[in-house]
């Protein structure tokens, strides 16, 4: 009874070392309606782990929003129903890296597939501190996405991040 009553203690005091601190993360999310519009988002991230990766991450998180149908709505991201994935290095020994993951891209029918990276693109611009603006971004793509997408990751890396890249100012 001792050894349990030992161990049931040290659990209990272990417990909040171990335990993850949940947040709201805002991030940007390309919308899907008429057009394409790019739309601040609240997240609830229940293992915040870097404000600035949970929201780089959360671009791409489904997005379905209530409503009062019958049947339940459909994702309007076009990060998340496109397959593209955003993610960074924050808090590594290095300096900081910005990085796509496209290997899965595919278009959401109705939009460009220019349109829907520089969207994404976008969304990216307006979350970075004004300290990582001149972070380049990297990507990985499919071999039959990698020469477009190349030039418009080549072109958002060279565009002055203070100024919108893709859509109308905030």
């Amino acid at each position: 009874m001792k050894t349990f009553l030992t161990a049931i203690l040290a659990l209990w005091l272990a417990a909040p070392a171990s335990a993850t601190t949940a947040a709201l993360v805002r991030t940007y999310q390309p919308f899907a309606w008429t057009s394409i519009y790019i739309e601040p988002v609240t997240c609830y991230a229940w293992n915040a782990q870097t404000y600035l990766g949970d929201a780089l991450r959360y671009i791409s998180a489904k997005n379905i929003p209530p409503n009062f149908a019958k049947e339940p709505g459909g994702d309007i991201n076009l990060a998340s129903t496109s397959h593209l994935f955003f993610d960074n290095d924050y808090g590594s020994e290095k300096p900081l890296t910005l990085f796509m993951k496209a290997d899965e891209f595919v278009i959401t029918e109705g939009y460009s597939r220019e349109d829907i990276v520089k969207a994404c693109l976008e969304c990216v611009r307006r979350l970075l501190p004004a300290k990582y603006l001149k972070t380049p971004l990297t990507f990985s793509a499919s071999p039959e996405n990698k020469d477009w997408m190349t030039k418009i990751v080549d072109e958002f890396n060279q565009h002055d991040r203070s100024k919108v890249f893709f859509g109308a100012e905030p």
